[in-house]
């Protein structure tokens, strides 16, 4: 093995599965990648990955080298970072994530930033995953209760839920919509405690949803106080009734880099302004 780009190829084909996926995320296509996958596989003398109807699975030889793989990553990743994080430049790029809920409160800021700091450019990663902070982002902007003890964070403040309905619909007895892929929320737990029996009239995934589903149907679901109040056509059915944490993320190495110091020292306290619309006080 000649290259780190021949591992950092394994290593982006084996967590995406498809090479058309890992030719995206590579920004190759996918004839260069499967040429350059056979003369890796060749010049190991071993299969890597078996080809399936699902598409790229790791072979024995392949899962031999997962773990060596990511070590060597994570060795050239603290190499980057450390460099990084002693720039002392305010220029460049910032890559910042956070969930789709945020975009509406963070944008704005973000957009200001650009017209005070013309220097660093900041990359908008808005997802509703937890995209990672060794390899994807610089900063990132995550609700949640107990944050990764690789990254230094700040807790800025609470996140407050409570369940909303159209502003057509009275009481509190009414049907609910149901979230999927967050049963560590703590208000989709209250919720599983008040109403153990509560049988969905749908599903959704993320907040977005949620919100537009809300905002058509008759039924309740829970949202942040900061998404439902600002919307005058739902109601807050009751609450709030729960509450987790805005917590902003930067890996440990990057703490010291002016351009990403120049974004935080910028947008925390324009959030921080934001705290009673966070916390629904």
């Amino acid at each position: 093995m000649k290259s780190w780009d021949d591992l950092k190829m394994f290593l982006t084909v084996a967590r995406e599965g498809t090479l058309t996926a890992a030719a995206a995320e590579l920004e190759v296509s996918v004839s260069t990648l499967h040429r350059h996958l056979g003369a890796f596989e060749a010049e190991v003398g071993a299969t890597l990955f078996h080809k399936g109807p699902r598409g790229y699975a790791l072979a024995a030889a392949g899962e031999a080298l997962w773990p060596r793989a990511q070590e060597v990553e994570e060795a050239v990743l603290a190499a980057t970072r450390s460099v990084v994080g002693h720039d002392q430049q305010a220029s460049g790029e910032v890559r910042i994530t956070l969930p789709l809920m945020l975009l509406s409160k963070v944008a704005p800021h973000l957009a200001a930033f650009t017209r005070t700091c013309s220097k660093i450019r900041p990359i908008l990663l808005a997802d509703d995953g937890e995209l990672d902070l060794q390899r994807e982002t610089d900063l990132a902007l995550r609700a949640t209760t107990l944050p990764p003890n690789t990254v230094v964070g700040r807790n800025l403040c609470g996140l407050a839920w409570a369940p909303y309905a159209c502003v057509d619909t009275e009481g509190e007895e009414l049907a609910w919509v149901h979230y999927v892929g967050m049963d560590a929320s703590p208000a989709v737990r209250w919720r599983r405690s008040a109403f153990p029996d509560a049988t969905p009239v749908m599903s959704v995934h993320g907040v977005v949803g949620m919100h537009a589903v809300l905002a058509a149907s008759g039924a309740q679901g829970l949202l942040p106080c900061f998404v439902g109040d600002a919307d005058p056509a739902l109601r807050r059915v009751m609450g709030p009734v729960a509450s987790n944490r805005l917590w902003l993320l930067i890996h440990a190495d990057l703490r010291r880099s002016a351009r990403v110091r120049a974004l935080v020292d910028f947008i925390v306290p324009r959030l921080l302004a934001e705290r009673a619309s966070f916390e629904a006080t």
